[in-house]
């Protein structure tokens, strides 16, 4: 099977993100106008400080578009998490998902956060929480995580 890169997004963090951006640009071209038209050193120091945050909110809204599921040929990593990230297909004897979408007023985000829950060969469950994901992004992955298992059996 060929290599294969699946992105994992929150339509929240997705939403969060993309809202901060805009803002950023809009403040640099806000502190661009003003520097144009009275280049005085409290509006230069602004102006330094927008142009920090842009840089900041470049590198932050490359890291969210970097988190995901990277499908090699004997193994898959989850780009996201800090640790124990790497599965070989051959260790892994079925996949699981969990994902609470019942309505409630009293559950926070962390209730509703999708779950890939990867049985192992040799008896160990490991349960990966991917965050708030969409029901159709964890179906795609456990759908992709299952073929390569029976790919190599």
């Amino acid at each position: 099977m060929n290599n294969k890169f699946m992105r994992i997004l929150s339509p929240i963090q997705l939403a969060v993100v993309g809202i901060l951006d805009i803002a950023v640009i809009g403040y640099l071209i806000f502190a661009i106008k003003r520097l144009i038209q009275n280049p005085r050193t409290t509006v230069i120091i602004f102006t330094a400080g927008v142009a920090v945050a842009l840089i900041i909110a470049i590198l932050v809204t490359k890291e969210v578009l970097s988190h995901g599921v990277k499908f090699l040929d004997d193994e898959m990593e989850f780009t996201g998490m800090d640790g124990e990230n790497i599965f070989a297909y051959d260790n892994i004897a079925s996949v699981e998902t969990k994902k609470d979408d019942k309505a409630s007023l009293v559950k926070n985000f962390v209730d509703r956060q999708s779950q890939i829950i990867l049985t192992l060969k040799d008896g160990k469950v490991v349960t990966i929480s991917i965050g708030l994901t969409t029901k159709s992004t964890l179906k795609k992955i456990a759908d992709e995580i299952s073929a390569r298992i029976e790919n190599k059996e």
